[in-house]
């Protein structure tokens, strides 16, 4: 589990132990008093993380380190401290390889170094049903762009040792509705890494659900044996007892779904703000009669650009559709029918179809 690895050595190092990552998912430490005591380990502390035989307890340790994180989310500036060199870039054939715009065209208006606020979400998650497991999802958003970097595990590692305090601040009332679409752009993600637990849950349930039928069909069995040889006020309760031997199957079936349902819970931890240098590329976009002009940020770190975020549902428009009327920027859902009638429609434009 390489989040949990890396989220267990920025927070050692912050509260100054001594960290050396090994391969894998494994690190070394030599811990102050204080925070030995506070996680309960010896002055040397040696974790692995994973799922060989030997690896430390993933939730054990969250809960742990936890412990020295402070009682609230809170959200810290950065910047680089020292500026990148921005190389050129040719805008068309950066737009035409990497926008990949699925039902109208672009024409390239003009492009120039800027710089562009991203943002980066700590997500811990919790993913339970008779065994709980528990991680953390990076989510990173360009704020100033509107858009998702490809890859928010990469850039975060990239500027770790580049980036030192600002006394910036975000505008107000940015923080909050960014925090609405990076938990909304997480959910797929950590709904994706469930599949594996919600399979072995499946698994198990399909499993006690046959040891239960057995069971059951096998006191119906005795009950219906002695049916047959029983006068009318046996038969009567034989009939109740068969009854009641359903009834208590049900519960037992409804206890045993319950026990295996699969439940999902992300949080919000600490978020990161941070001024990086991009290219500015402005375009027209065209759909059909309608266009717009829209702003593209090339990521000078990542040498790539950035995806806009769809204006339906907030996750990542990459492959871009647009919609018909006003051009909004659309990921394959938004701008896919409706399941009920099979009407195309914006998701931006009308939330829900008119057909209900």
């Amino acid at each position: 589990m390489p989040a949990l690895t890396d989220f267990a050595r920025d927070i050692l190092t912050a509260r100054g132990a001594l960290v050396e990552a090994e391969n894998g998912n494994a690190l070394r430490a030599m811990l102050p008093d204080d925070i030995a005591h506070s996680l309960e380990a010896a002055e040397w502390l040696s974790l692995r993380f994973g799922a060989g035989a030997g690896s430390d307890d993933e939730g054990d340790w969250l809960d742990r380190l936890g412990r020295l994180l402070p009682d609230s989310p809170r959200l810290a500036h950065a910047r680089l401290r020292r500026s990148r060199p921005v190389r050129a870039i040719d805008p068309a054939a950066i737009l035409e390889r990497e926008l990949v715009i699925q039902n109208g065209i672009f024409r390239p208006l003009d492009h120039g170094p800027a710089t562009a606020r991203y943002f980066f979400f700590t997500l811990p998650y919790t993913i339970e049903s008779d065994e709980k497991t528990l991680g953390i999802w990076t989510a990173a958003l360009n704020a100033t762009g509107n858009a998702m970097p490809r890859q928010p595990d990469l850039l975060l590692q990239t500027i770790a040792d580049e980036i030192e305090p600002d006394a910036g601040a975000a505008p107000e009332g940015e923080l909050p509705r960014l925090v609405a679409i990076a938990l909304r752009s997480a959910q797929p993600e950590v709904r994706r890494l469930a599949t594996v637990a919600e399979q072995s849950a499946n698994r198990r349930l399909a499993r006690d659900s046959e040891r239960i039928h057995g069971y059951y069909e096998g006191m119906l069995r005795q009950v219906h044996k002695r049916r047959r040889s029983a006068d009318s006020e046996s038969e009567e309760k034989a009939h109740s007892r068969a009854e009641a031997i359903e009834r208590d199957r049900a519960t037992k079936l409804e206890d045993l779904a319950r026990k295996y349902a699969l439940k999902i819970r992300v949080d919000v931890g600490d978020v990161l703000c941070v001024q990086l240098p991009v290219i500015e590329i402005s375009a027209r976009v065209i759909r059909k009669k309608e266009e717009r002009t829209a702003n593209f940020h090339w990521n000078a770190i990542l040498g790539k650009l950035d995806a806009p975020w769809c204006e339906g549902c907030f996750g990542s428009a990459h492959p871009l559709f647009l919609c018909d009327t006003r051009v909004h920027f659309l990921c394959r859902q938004c701008a896919g029918p409706c399941e009920r009638c099979g009407r195309h429609l914006c998701r931006a434009c009308q939330p829900k179809c008119r057909c209900g």
